[in-house]
Formats: C-alpha cells, structure tokens, sequence
C-alpha cells in the first residue's frame, strides 16, 4: 500500500534513513533500517494494532525501504502484524538454560568493556555474519540497550583489541544473551564457548534464573554448542515476519 493511499496519516519523529518514531494517536512504533547491507527496515511494535502497522509499513516503504521485518515473535504475538499483511519469513531457534547451576570455568580471559568502541565490535560482526544477520550501529545498540542492564564481554587479542564479544541483557528472573560474535581467523579456538561461560556466569550473578537466546534454525554450529553448555531447544520457535515494499 503506497503512502497516499493510507486511510489515516501518522506522524514521523526522525530522519530516514536513522532510527525514528512512528505513531498515530496512542499507537506508537520504532524502525530503523535492517543493516547497512539490507535495505530493508527493522519495525518494533510499542502499541498499537493490525492496521497502524500497516500504515508505518506503508511510511517505511514510501521512505525506500525494500521490505519490512517484524521483531522474533512468538506465535502468541503474530495475529496484529499478520492482520497488516506481514507473513512469515525466517524461523528462529529459541533456547533456554537454567542458572540454577554454576557454569564450568571459560578457557579465555573475558572482560566486561563498557568502554569499547562500538566500531571495534560492529567489524568482528561484520567478519563474522553473512550479510543479512550483521548489526548495523543502530541494531548493536538495540541489543545493548534492550533491557535495563546490560553488559558488554570481550576477548581481547595481544594488541588488546577485541576479537570476539558477547552482549548480555539483564533481568530481574530472565537474562538475554542477545549476541555472541568471533572474529573469523580466531573461530574454532572455543571463545565462543567461553563468552557464552561468562555470560552464563553474569546473569547467575545479576539473579536470574533463566538465560534465553535465539539463532538461525540452520546455525548447526551454534545450536550444537549452546546444547553442549546446557541450553535447551524449546519446541516453539521464534519468527521474523516480513511485508514486502
């Protein structure tokens, strides 16, 4: 549906293409664009129904985007975004472990690095992902700043840059481990396992609980090694849905 056609308007705080609000009335929505390779737009639901998603995708689209992508849903939360047309467009492992236990001892040295420059950790990423799965600036930041409390793991080479990280969000009974990412020509070392060790050993801390993350359903490597440190595969997964441009 082209802008012109919308039956309301809404209004738009921000500047395309960069992170801007959307709303109309009470209804309110955040995008930004998928990633600097994707030009695609990212759309978060804050409140609102069927028919005001269809409208912000409508902006976004009238904005250039190519396409737009909901957040990893639960089928709980599908029904409004697939009443504004978004169907389903890649499925994502959700995994879970229980902090009721101490996790075994990293192999690394971790360090949490508040300091870290953001560029540092966005070129790991971006070695380490394919195109699609690649944080731009404006989706790490989303992951840092998900939840209340976060931190950000590095493991850092002799030069003392970083050459893998993790970013770990938490909460009062469950934490996220919302990114795990190693340099290409240091994979294969285990520090994606101790990263994951690390962050397994922060939320315990922090008081949680449980500690959940997704991935792709096809990351074989990945799933094998969170299912190696204790994480269980639940039976639902997670979808990003997608409308066209």
């Amino acid at each position: 549906m082209a802008l012109a056609d919308q039956p309301v308007n809404i209004s738009q705080r921000g500047n395309w293409p960069g992170r801007i609000t959307l709303r109309r009335g009470w209804a309110r929505a955040e995008a930004r664009p998928w990633n600097d390779a994707e030009p695609q737009a990212s759309l978060r639901l804050l409140r609102g129904g069927g028919s005001f998603l269809q409208a912000c995708a409508a902006r976004l689209t009238a904005l250039g985007a190519t396409g737009v992508i909901s957040p990893p849903l639960p089928a709980s939360a599908r029904r409004s975004w697939e009443q504004a047309g978004f169907t389903t467009y890649v499925d994502l492992a959700l995994m879970r472990k229980s902090l009721e236990t101490h996790s075994a001892a990293p192999d690394h040295l971790v360090v949490e690095s508040p300091d870290c420059r953001l560029e540092e950790l966005l070129a790991i990423d971006a070695a380490a992902f394919p195109p699609f799965w690649r944080f731009s600036r404006e989706g790490l930041e989303e992951a840092i700043e998900a939840t209340s409390r976060s931190t950000t793991l590095t493991i850092q080479g002799s030069d003392g840059n970083p050459i893998a990280y993790a970013v770990v969000g938490f909460g009062s009974a469950i934490s996220y481990l919302q990114r795990v990412a190693v340099a290409p020509d240091w994979q294969g070392h285990g520090m994606g396992r101790s990263l994951v060790r690390v962050a397994v050993r922060k939320a315990r801390a922090a008081g949680a609980k449980v500690l959940l993350l997704n991935t792709q359903t096809d990351n074989t490597p990945a799933i094998m090694l969170y299912e190696d440190e204790g994480f269980q595969r639940l039976p639902e997964p997670l979808t990003l849905l997608r409308v066209s441009g």
